[in-house]
């Protein structure tokens, strides 16, 4: 039986979550007590986020693959029609979206492409494990050749860096475990 679970403090979530009734993780509370598949995540993050938000980096990895955080929240925002100030400065979205990025909407929610977030977790900040894991789970070797070659020529040198350690984080995990299904 789904249920309001803001009516619960955060102490009785966290109480419940302890207690194998609720998962949680976060500020993102679903109602049963195992994790969340694909359209569950779907609604909790749409239920967090504005109605302009488009859900990028780890944020879209963890709702594709379930691995890593959803927060700190990771997130574009449209170009147009541009949002407010109070938006910009609450949500912090780190800019609009590049081109040739595209976005998927699922329900409620507006977030970026599989290959687009393959792309977005190369150079997205955040834990590098995490954004390794979730490419891992995302892409096979010329998916992410493909998302290499199409961020290379704009990238700095600390977002170079970052592709770098990832792919190479990546690429081992599939010599060290090839049989492990995606």
């Amino acid at each position: 039986m789904r249920q309001d679970l803001s009516i619960f403090s955060p102490t009785e979530q966290h109480a419940l979550a302890l207690d194998g009734v609720l998962w949680r993780d976060g500020s993102v509370i679903a109602d049963s007590a195992s994790a969340p598949l694909l359209a569950e995540r779907v609604s909790l993050v749409a239920r967090v986020l504005p109605e302009w938000a488009i859900a990028a980096g780890h944020t879209a990895g963890w709702v594709w693959t379930g691995l890593g955080h959803p927060e700190p929240w990771s997130l574009f925002r449209p170009q147009h029609p541009s949002i407010s100030p109070l938006s910009r400065a609450e949500w912090r979205p780190r800019s609009t979206k590049r081109p040739g990025m595209t976005t998927y909407s699922f329900g409620p929610l507006t977030l970026l492409s599989r290959e687009a977030t393959i792309t977005d977790l190369l150079i997205a900040p955040g834990d590098d494990d995490v954004a390794a894991a979730q490419l891992y789970a995302l892409s096979e070797e010329t998916s992410l050749r493909g998302s290499i070659e199409q961020v290379r020529p704009a990238l700095t040198t600390r977002q170079r860096d970052r592709a770098r350690v990832r792919t190479a984080r990546v690429r081992q995990w599939w010599l060290d475990y090839p049989e492990v299904t995606r």
